[in-house]
């Protein structure tokens, strides 16, 4: 991932997403924003949502402790919760 100040280096949106195709690009801002751009395919973008969501973690967390083993049914039912 390559980082980016907008302020210091001066860029047009084309120019953005054509090196976000080979690389993400984390984009800051004189302001202290971060922005990330990224190529989407469509398993990375799934990955990417599931590490940010946290109730999926903790869910998986939870499994880890766990020493019991559980059956798939009882898994496909705690995830319709």
């Amino acid at each position: 991932m390559k980082t980016l100040t907008i302020s210091l280096e001066p860029i047009s949106v084309a120019e953005l997403l054509e090196m976000a195709r080979s690389d993400s690009l984390l984009i800051k801002t004189d302001k202290g924003d971060s922005f990330l751009v990224s190529h989407v395919d469509e398993f990375a973008t799934e990955v990417e949502l599931l590490r940010q969501n946290y109730m999926f973690l903790s869910m998986l967390d939870k499994f880890k402790e766990e020493q019991s083993a559980i059956s798939l049914d009882q898994v496909e039912k705690q995830l319709r919760e």
